[in-house]
């Protein structure tokens, strides 16, 4: 949750301290988005700049309750998989679902700090397209 947290809501601030150095972002409709933990911060940070100009909407994601499974990758960290929605915000309009998906988060453990290292989103599925 910190983690969509600190990017959906824009802190910056809180995002190094979450992501591996050696992240990997791998996305069904992008391809490879991120190849490093700066190149994804910068992505961020862009998105961010975008939203504050008013280019881009605010969204906001919503695990699917029931849909998180966890699994231990022994020695190295932990898996998190499951799926969640995305929600387009708009000032004095009810929040407008856009999309649902599947992630899979692998998180490391990296000197007591747990640190995403690789995501895997896919299965994304328009608002209006039948699942």
């Amino acid at each position: 949750r910190a983690l969509f947290e600190a990017v959906f809501d824009c802190q910056l601030d809180r995002l190094p301290g979450l992501i591996a150095d050696d992240f990997e972002f791998l996305h069904d409709k992008g391809g490879k988005t991120a190849g490093s933990g700066k190149e994804f911060l910068d992505a961020i940070a862009g998105m961010c700049a975008r939203r504050a100009a008013g280019t881009d909407f605010k969204a906001r994601r919503e695990l699917v309750e029931g849909s998180m499974k966890v699994f231990v990758l022994n020695g190295y960290g932990a898996m998190q998989m499951g799926t969640h929605r995305f929600y387009a915000l708009r000032d004095g309009k009810q929040d407008q679902l856009t999309e649902s998906g599947q992630f899979i988060d692998v998180w490391r453990e990296i000197d007591g700090t747990w640190k995403l290292a690789r995501v895997i989103s896919y299965d994304h599925q328009l608002a209006d397209s039948p699942k």
